[in-house]
C-alpha cells in the first residue's frame, strides 16, 4: 500500500474558529456578497465586506465565500498540487478523508501556462448534501471574467478557477474562483462560489445554448439546488483548504518536483 495511506488516519487540520463562527451564524446580507462580475476584486488584498459567509441571492444563485489562512504554503505548492493530486484516488482522498472518495482527470491537448489549465477533473465527493459525481473544468482566470491571468502580479501567488458541474445530471452549474494571495510567511486564500449561476447542459454548443437560456432562471435554481447547500459547501471548503494548508508543505517536500526520489508513491 502507498505510504500516502497513512495520511488517511492523520487528524485533519481544522479551520480557524472565526471562519467556522462566520459560517455557523447564518446567512450574510446578500448586499455584502461579491457580484460575479466583480470577481477581479479577489486579486486586490483590500478587505471585502464579507470574507467568509453564505447566502441566497435574489436571482436564486447560492453564494459562498470562505477565507483560509495557509501559513507555510507557496503558490508553487498549490500549482503542483492541482496537477499532481487528480492522477490517483488516494491523493485526492487525503485532502479530505471524510468527504473525498475518488477522482480522475482529462488532460488538455495543448498545455497552458499552468499545468491544470484546461484539465477536467471528475471528483466523487460529499460536500454535506450527499455523494455526487462532480465535474470541474479548470480555466485561466481571464476566462472567468478577471481582467487578466495575474501571472506576474506580485500580490497574487496563483489562481485556481473554472466551472463546476454534475457528471450524473450532465449539466454545468457553478463558476468558482480560488485566489491565493501572498502574505508574509504563507498565503491567504479567498474562495468564491456562485452556485447555479451558469446552468448549461453538457451538449454541443448549438444544442446547449438555447437550453442554457431556458434554464438559467431563479425558478430553476430554487428548485434544483439542494436545501442547505450554501452552508454545507462553505463548511466543506473551509475544512478541505485548512487541511490542505497543513498537508502541502510536507507533501511538496516529499513528492514535489525537487524532492529526492519524487516519483509518485
Amino acid at each position: 500500500m502507498s505510504d500516502l495511506a497513512a495520511y488517511l488516519d492523520r487528524p485533519m487540520d481544522p479551520p480557524q474558529l472565526d471562519v467556522l463562527a462566520a459560517i455557523e451564524r447564518g446567512p450574510i446580507d446578500p448586499a455584502d456578497a461579491l457580484p460575479r462580475e466583480d470577481v477581479e476584486r479577489l486579486a486586490d488584498p483590500t478587505p471585502l465586506a464579507a470574507e467568509t459567509g453564505w447566502c441566497t441571492l435574489p436571482d436564486g444563485v447560492a453564494y459562498v465565500a470562505v477565507r483560509t489562512a495557509m501559513p507555510g504554503v507557496t503558490g508553487a505548492m498549490v500549482d503542483w498540487w492541482f496537477d499532481w493530486h487528480p492522477a490517483d484516488d488516494l491523493r485526492y482522498r487525503i485532502w479530505h478523508p471524510r468527504a473525498h472518495f475518488a477522482n480522475s482527470v482529462e488532460r488538455p491537448r495543448t498545455a497552458g501556462a499552468k499545468a491544470h489549465w484546461g484539465t477536467v477533473h471528475h471528483p466523487v465527493e460529499d460536500v454535506g448534501v450527499g455523494r455526487v459525481r462532480a465535474r470541474i473544468e479548470f480555466a485561466p482566470p481571464s476566462e472567468l471574467g478577471m481582467a487578466g491571468d495575474h501571472l506576474g502580479d506580485p500580490a497574487v501567488a496563483t489562481i485556481v478557477c473554472g466551472w463546476a458541474g454534475d457528471d450524473t445530471r450532465r449539466v454545468r452549474h457553478t463558476p468558482m474562483a480560488h485566489v491565493f494571495l501572498d502574505e508574509p510567511g504563507g498565503l491567504i486564500l479567498r474562495s468564491r462560489f456562485w452556485l447555479g449561476a451558469a446552468l448549461r447542459p453538457y451538449l454541443p454548443g448549438p444544442l446547449a445554448a438555447p437550453l442554457a437560456a431556458a434554464i438559467n432562471t431563479g425558478f430553476v435554481r430554487r428548485r434544483t439546488l439542494p436545501d442547505g447547500l450554501p452552508r454545507a459547501l462553505a463548511r466543506h471548503c473551509a475544512e478541505e483548504y485548512a487541511n490542505l494548508g497543513g498537508l502541502l508543505p510536507e507533501l511538496y517536500e516529499r513528492y514535489g518536483p525537487t524532492a529526492a526520489g519524487s516519483a509518485p508513491p
